[in-house]
């Protein structure tokens, strides 16, 4: 009998209702673009989060692009990131002209508020907050420093949709807040994002829905990549730990049936065109369907995180920062042997993660390309030398768990 295999990274929130929603919406191709389900999703986040208003593109990093757009940031400005993140986020900084200034993070992964101030110039218009693997970053902190500069707030919300801090959500907090929902993200639609406006500012609000109104609807062939994605990983996955599965997946991807994550040319900063697009109204359908699992979902990675906190004793691993709040997207452990440990890990059938095993993730960013200078952020730099993530996601069974713990323990 085959099972699902340990794999943090493939399609890990597909359950059954997701592959039906997906068959079923591939059946009709006249609401693939143009339907209610964006406004439901809309709709959704603008109670969730108790904001006026809340505008869906095709990704995370196209609303953090037209975020920046809104407040006209553009040439000649800075906008301070941190370090260990996604090569997305500062590309989609320098799309807008204007350049990424990186900053160095603490134990907690989240970016150093305690360095932010000497990086603040008169250049810097915003500052992007990750809320790295779902643990919350010092954000009350952060944002006096944000108020005594008069500069902008924006919450990275792609690892924390459902985190909270004293009970206020993730996303809430800045001036303005982006979400993805990508294939391994908190809640998935393949490829989606979201942008909020927190502040009263009629124009800003205006001119983000305005940047979404004039984008483009992305291809019937992309949305259709999308629509197959889950549908393929639910039925080629109970077979990856034999080579059929591994080979079956890397044809789809070859011949095209299946995207990728990130394109190439994004590991150079270059925009590719479906860069900003709308959200189409199939993933938004996809999308309404994860959400009405988000609690369970959380609540079970939150579990996982609480198993991992009480079972992994081995003393050379530093476990994450726990934080009332968090909902562990990952469960991200620092060990020195990290790329022994990920390759034992697959040699017994456990496809563990390598967020951030770059400072700028995927491999092979050009750097220099997207302003990052090596020896800038040395804690991002050793941190993603030692960085291991173990899986939370919801579909995780006990004996799933006390493998990994037992790898762990006594690799």
């Amino acid at each position: 009998m085959f099972s699902y295999p340990i794999a943090i990274s493939l399609s890990p929130n597909t359950e059954k209702s997701d592959v039906l929603k997906s068959v079923k919406t591939l059946f009709i191709p006249n609401q693939w673009k143009i339907g209610n389900a964006v406004f439901k999703l809309e709709e959704w986040f603008r109670k969730y989060l108790e904001v006026d208003n809340a505008v869906s593109f095709n990704s995370g990093r196209s609303a953090l692009y037209a975020i920046l757009k809104s407040f006209d940031i553009g040439k000649g400005d800075e906008v301070l990131v941190q370090a260990f993140s996604c090569v997305a986020v500062p590309n989609a900084v320098t799309w807008t002209g204007a350049k990424p200034k990186y900053i160095d993070v603490d134990d907690s992964l989240n970016i150093d508020n305690k360095l932010l101030e000497k990086q603040i110039s008169i250049k810097t218009k915003a500052i992007i907050i990750q809320h790295t693997f779902g643990i919350p970053a010092n954000i009350d902190m952060i944002k006096k420093i944000t108020q005594k500069y008069k500069i902008l707030l924006i919450e990275d919300c792609a690892h924390s949709l459902g985190a909270n801090i004293r009970g206020k959500k993730i996303g809430s907090y800045g001036d303005a807040a982006f979400f993805s929902f990508g294939r391994d993200k908190v809640v998935s639609s393949v490829f989606g994002g979201l942008a909020i406006i927190n502040i009263k500012n009629a124009k800003v609000k205006y001119n983000l829905r305005n940047i979404r109104n004039k984008c483009l609807y992305p291809s019937y062939y992309w949305i259709l990549q999308q629509l197959l994605h889950p549908i393929f990983f639910y039925l080629v996955l109970p077979l990856y730990n034999i080579y059929i599965g591994k080979l079956i997946l890397f044809l789809l991807q070859k011949i095209k049936l299946l995207s990728k994550p990130i394109y190439k040319e994004e590991l150079s900063g270059i925009k590719p065109d479906i860069f900003p697009s709308k959200m189409p109204n199939a993933l938004a359908s996809l999308l309404l369907n994860q959400l009405d699992k988000i609690d369970r979902y959380n609540q079970m990675r939150i579990n996982h995180a609480n198993y991992y906190f009480r079972h992994i004793k081995k003393k050379d691993v530093i476990l994450p920062v726990r934080k009332i709040g968090s909902i562990y997207l990952r469960f991200n452990i620092l060990v020195d042997n990290s790329e022994e440990l990920l390759a034992r890990a697959k040699h017994n059938k456990m496809i563990l993660g390598n967020w951030y095993k770059h400072i700028i993730d995927p491999s092979n960013v050009d750097y220099e390309k997207i302003g990052y200078k090596i020896g800038s952020c040395t804690q991002a730099e050793k941190f993603s030398k030692l960085s291991v993530n173990l899986p939370t996601y919801p579909r995780l069974s006990q004996d799933d768990l006390d493998n990994i713990v037992n790898f762990i323990n006594n690799v």
